[in-house]
């Protein structure tokens, strides 16, 4: 029990930690694709929506073919949802 609580605690504790880090991920992104787009059509870095989202990986797969930085957000936003999976099996949010 006390080991499954600790797992709990620590995969609970990776997901701001995760969060963090995409985000930070994320507005790397923006910084260079706002570089190579004309000023009316630059990213803000607040107010953030689904397409939105969508249409800066979209910018960023086009200008970066080789880039790294999406697949980084893609990879620390599986790992944050997987966290706190793992958060609710241990603290027994699925049932025993």
């Amino acid at each position: 029990m006390a080991s499954r609580l600790a797992v709990g605690i620590v995969a609970l504790a990776c997901v701001p930690v995760c969060g963090l880090l995409g985000t930070a991920a994320t507005w790397q992104m923006v910084d260079k694709v706002n570089e190579k787009l004309p000023k009316e059509n630059q990213f803000g870095y607040l107010g953030w929506y689904w397409s939105k989202a969508l249409r800066l990986h979209r910018e960023y797969n086009r200008l970066y073919p080789s880039g790294h930085l999406s697949r980084r957000v893609r990879v620390l936003a599986g790992l944050m949802f997987s966290c706190v999976v793992i958060c609710a099996w241990a603290l027994r949010f699925f049932g025993k």
